[in-house]
């Protein structure tokens, strides 16, 4: 085995040991390793630091995935909670009918409210809702154009009276 690979195996045995024995005193594992690697206590002093970063890293990393597990179990817990439009429709559906529920060994029944607006969301949710249709106008306009058209009578009155004037004249 190269140098290189001795040292990376030695600090990786250093890091097991340190994470297995947390409660460990460093002078204990560093009096260990001193022996167990045969190296002098300065050399297992500089690779004991460079496995606590080893350490360090290896813990963020299973926190980081335990944190994205716990995400994706909140996620799906999330949307298992919500309900989907077919369960919502039963729910109402039971409302509607009247259908009672038991809590704590009671059983409750919708009171005809409950059940009306039951009815209304399930119209809603259904396109149960008609149009309103005004029958009344019969689909025109309520307020139609009005057209007045003014009369001046005044000249037609003069020109009766003038023509009246003529005939009394011509008597």
């Amino acid at each position: 085995m190269g140098e290189k690979q001795t040292y990376t195996k030695q600090v990786i045995e250093i890091a097991d040991f340190i994470y297995k024995y947390p409660d460990k005193k460093m002078s204990d594992v560093l009096s260990y390793f001193v022996v167990k690697c045969r190296k002098n206590r300065r050399t297992v002093e500089r690779y004991a630091k460079v496995a606590k970063e080893y350490n360090r890293e290896r813990i963020r990393k299973h926190e980081s995935v335990r944190d994205g597990v716990l995400q994706t179990k909140t996620k799906e817990a999330f949307f298992a909670a919500i309900l989907t439009r077919k369960e919502s429709l039963v729910l109402l559906s039971k409302i509607a009918k009247g259908g009672g529920r038991r809590v704590l060994g009671e059983v409750f029944a919708p009171t005809d409210g409950d059940r009306i607006r039951a009815i209304q969301q399930l119209s809603k949710m259904q396109g149960w809702e008609t149009e309103k249709v005004d029958v009344t106008t019969n689909g025109k306009e309520l307020h139609q154009s009005i057209q007045v058209e003014v009369i001046d009578r005044r000249e037609q009155v003069e020109s009766d009276e003038n023509t009246n004037d003529k005939s009394i004249q011509g008597d």
